[in-house]
């Protein structure tokens, strides 16, 4: 277990966060993309067309619930803010 590219929390020399699919509570709703903020009760997510779509929490999947409270684990919500202001 020690390849960095296995670890879906792992940022990358720039700052980033890897591309993951995110889908909704009714799996209606899915959006590749990576986590760019964490706002409040929202994530803003940053497609692979280069657009930015913010999403409430409430609407997140349990598995995207999950993977953003393990961020804030990791990094904290300033973070991700950080590179998001960029």
């Amino acid at each position: 277990g020690d390849d960095p590219f296995a670890d879906p929390f792992k940022i990358s020399a720039e700052g980033q966060l890897p591309q993951r699919a995110w889908s909704d509570n009714t799996g209606t709703f899915e959006v590749e993309g990576r986590l760019i903020a964490i706002l409040d009760g929202q994530v803003r997510l940053l497609k692979v067309n280069g657009r930015t779509t913010t999403v409430p929490m409430r609407r997140l999947s349990d598995a995207d619930k999950k993977y953003v409270e393990e961020v804030i684990n990791r990094y904290g919500t300033g973070l991700v803010g950080q590179v998001a202001a960029r």
